[in-house]
């Protein structure tokens, strides 16, 4: 199976992701390195592109078959950002444009003089979350409402809606881990199912089932 490394805002991310992953391959064994954060560290925005241009980026992908890069378009909408680090999204751009623009961003950073994006670019992929993670999440509970599956924008209220019904009280109003690997666990039975209820989720899903399917053909 291959390697990923994880390079996402913070921790919660990283176990939405891990479990979408484990769904995709059919593999709770599947390797994964959290490369940004480290274990029980803190994370935000900023270390993620910051991460994206310092010198541990490229050789990551000596440990790493795959490095996977997580991001809200939220925070590049809302934040003061250095000169680098910005995108232009007006409000009436499609899911499809927002992520094209925000990966364009990564790429400049990424890349170097040498043409790195050239050579590497396809172990690397964006998981651009239009406009939170958590709107990942809705497929989850919402599989027969369609149009608040594919909500981005007010996800954790919609979320709200439901949680404390389906999951015992469960209630988000902070990053509580515990709370999101409940909620993700079960991309482990479903994202084959679901995926393409979210616009963005299925976008990052599709890049990875193009990997499973190279790992299939393989064995």
């Amino acid at each position: 199976m291959p390697t990923f490394g994880l390079i996402t805002e913070g921790p919660t991310d990283q176990v939405v992701i891990k479990h979408i992953l484990f769904g995709v391959f059919n593999d709770p064994d599947l390797p994964i390195n959290q490369l940004q954060p480290k274990n029980n560290e803190p994370g935000n925005w900023v270390k993620v592109l910051d991460y994206c241009c310092s010198g541990d980026f490229k050789p990551a992908l000596i440990d790493n078959d795959y490095l996977i890069v997580q991001i809200d378009t939220d925070v590049l909408i809302s934040e003061k950002l250095p000169e680098k680090y910005k995108v232009d999204l007006p409000s009436n751009l499609s899911v499809e444009e927002i992520i094209g623009r925000v990966a364009e961003m990564l790429i400049s950073l990424i890349d170097d003089e040498n043409n790195f994006w050239e050579q590497y670019g396809k172990h690397i992929i964006f998981a651009i979350s239009v406009h939170q993670l958590e709107c990942w999440l809705l497929p989850i509970y919402f599989t027969n409402k369609k149009t608040k599956a594919a909500k981005i924008t007010g996800c954790i209220d919609t979320l709200n809606e439901v949680l404390p019904q389906q999951e015992k009280g469960l209630y988000i109003h902070g990053k509580d881990l515990g709370y999101y690997k409940k909620m993700s666990k079960q991309f482990r039975k479903k994202i084959h199912k679901i995926y393409h209820l979210n616009p963005s989720l299925k976008i990052f899903v599709e890049q990875v089932l193009v990997i499973n399917e190279v790992v299939v053909k393989s064995t």
